[in-house]
């Protein structure tokens, strides 16, 4: 499941992380903490997708303009739009910029938990939007 913007939600550690448990949650809180200096309450790892309701959604995308862009318009992703050069989508992918740069210091699995979701997020949305244009 992809985000709005194009991150990979389904891989993120915060998607369905009240269904994970209270042990995943607080591995995740440690995780982000010493990679990203990002304390969060535990309760707060959970997430339904960016597309979800306001109160299933990770509480820092709830205002992501680009999240409410698609909201409204019943797009699925920015795939869907037919804009170019969006100053929303621009805001919103600027967010995950420099994960990569991050994760070059991980181990390969911290890489793979807590930055590779991130990554790639404007060629994941690149790839989709081809693959919607062209009816697939």
């Amino acid at each position: 499941m992809m985000s709005a913007c194009g991150v990979l939600c389904s891989d993120c550690p915060a998607y369905h992380g009240a269904e994970k448990g209270s042990d995943h949650q607080a591995r995740v809180v440690e995780a982000w903490t010493r990679i990203y200096n990002r304390p969060e309450p535990p309760e707060k790892i959970a997430c339904e997708g960016c597309l979800s309701s306001n109160v299933e959604v990770f509480y820092t995308s709830v205002g992501c303009k680009c999240r409410l862009c698609c909201l409204a318009k019943g797009y699925a992703s920015c795939a869907e739009c037919p804009q170019e050069g969006c100053s929303l989508l621009e805001e919103a992918q600027s967010v995950w910029d420099g994960v990569p740069s991050i994760g070059a210091r991980l181990s390969p699995e911290d890489y793979d938990l807590y930055a590779r979701p991130y990554c790639a997020h404007r060629e994941r949305l690149a790839a989709a939007r081809v693959v919607f244009r062209a009816g697939g």
